[in-house]
């Protein structure tokens, strides 16, 4: 797995909206993804908000959901167990070294350390604070919403 796909990107691969075209040739391109905690934790709960703020049905939710589980299943994405202390170390690393430059948040920290920690080279985004943090420390970067072009910075 070479390619990481945070959750920004891959949130519209499974709800359509503006950058969702982008975002399923950005997974396609991958035979398959790293699937973090951190996704099992933020893709779903963008689901049930979606769904909160009446922008999607219960029945989008559920086929949405379903159709994220058949991922997972088909390991298109592919539930990844990283070592978690190396990956907060990582994330602090970043923080020290980009945070006041780029005004990174944490959680966008976290998913550039589980990239590197995952080994990914690539990652793919909608965040411009995230992604230029994952351009500083040497990946290559998508930005879904700039027709996945390479991001600029």
């Amino acid at each position: 797995m070479t390619t990481y796909v945070d959750s920004s990107a891959l949130v519209p691969v499974y709800v359509p909206e503006r950058f969702s075209k982008v975002a399923r040739r950005a997974l396609r391109g991958s035979p398959q993804v790293p699937f973090t905690p951190l996704h099992e934790l933020e893709v779903p709960n963008a689901f049930a908000l979606l769904g909160a703020r009446g922008l999607i049905s219960d029945e989008e939710h559920r086929a949405i959901r379903t159709q994220l589980q058949e991922d997972i299943e088909a390991q298109r994405l592919v539930p990844l167990a990283l070592d978690w202390d190396r990956v907060f170390a990582t994330a602090c690393e970043l923080a020290e070294n980009h945070t006041a430059k780029l005004l990174t948040r944490s959680l966008d920290l976290l998913h550039v350390a589980a990239a590197h920690a995952a080994g990914c080279r690539v990652f793919v985004s909608a965040d411009d604070r995230q992604l230029a943090v994952a351009k500083a420390t040497g990946l290559k970067v998508v930005d879904i919403k700039r027709s996945g072009r390479p991001a600029k910075r």
